[in-house]
């Protein structure tokens, strides 16, 4: 396969296209799917625009992380991020989610600007920096945002282990659930969902803020929810195990 129809292919394909002809530019293609993604590559929580200084449940902070150069590259063109056990540090917040996301370039503590004759490119997903051209001698370190909240594939896995899902409003402000098998109202959680109205819209927005709201323990084997405030919720009850059907 030609160079040119791989770069076409791959161009095409990272800006939203389909890929039908090397002579079409990007623009001239029709639309099309980006890439499939696995569940545990998708982020659900909401990421807020403002950078925090210290890691919250949701953003961990790399201020001046030493990077690692990539051996097998020529010229220290490619280097990566790594925590202090030596593993690779992926899923960096890319500036889509914020001006203040950008990623910043230093060598020996001077700032590289994204203008510099280098030509640095930072790849957020994968935690990698590259340069067109041989990068100043000196160590080079980064500031950047890593994501550290919840995937779609750990929301699907808490979905799929409930034992009771819904939602209280005005018309049924009140769940009451009798616990089955062979577990109390002891062995389990409930994690609750606020959203300022019922389809969980936001400003525009569709998201869902864990909200953390104690169980009614009415005796061993009955469990209350009682809504309590204006905003309507959504619950999913989970058994700290699975039941023991024996």
């Amino acid at each position: 396969m030609l160079d040119s129809t791989k770069i076409n292919f791959s161009q095409k394909k990272l800006s939203g296209k389909k890929h039908s002809w090397n002579s079409k530019r990007w623009f001239e293609e029709e639309d099309g799917i980006v890439l499939f993604q696995h569940a545990k590559e998708i982020w659900v929580d909401r990421i807020p625009e403002d950078v925090p200084t210290n890691e919250t449940p949701l953003i961990k902070p790399h201020l001046n992380l030493i990077l690692t150069e990539d051996k097998t590259v020529q010229g220290r063109r490619s280097w990566k991020a790594k925590d202090r056990f030596g593993n690779d540090i992926t899923g960096f917040i890319p500036p889509s989610y914020g001006l203040n996301f950008n990623a910043r370039i230093f060598v020996d503590n001077n700032a590289i600007p994204t203008t510099h004759e280098s030509a640095w490119i930072f790849d957020y997903a994968n935690g990698i920096l590259t340069f067109e051209n041989p990068p100043p001698a000196g160590a080079i370190t980064l500031i950047a945002y890593e994501y550290v909240g919840r995937t779609m594939q750990q929301y699907l896995d808490a979905e799929l282990n409930s034992i009771a899902i819904g939602v209280l409003g005005e018309n049924n402000p009140e769940f009451e659930y009798v616990i089955q098998h062979n577990f109390s109202s002891f062995d389990i959680q409930a994690n609750i969902y606020v959203f300022d109205s019922v389809d969980g819209s936001y400003n525009g927005k569709k998201y869902w803020k864990l909200d953390v709201v104690p169980l009614i323990l009415l005796d061993e084997n009955r469990i209350k929810l009682q809504l309590t405030e204006k905003h309507p919720i959504r619950f999913v009850l989970k058994s700290y195990g699975a039941p023991n059907f024996g």
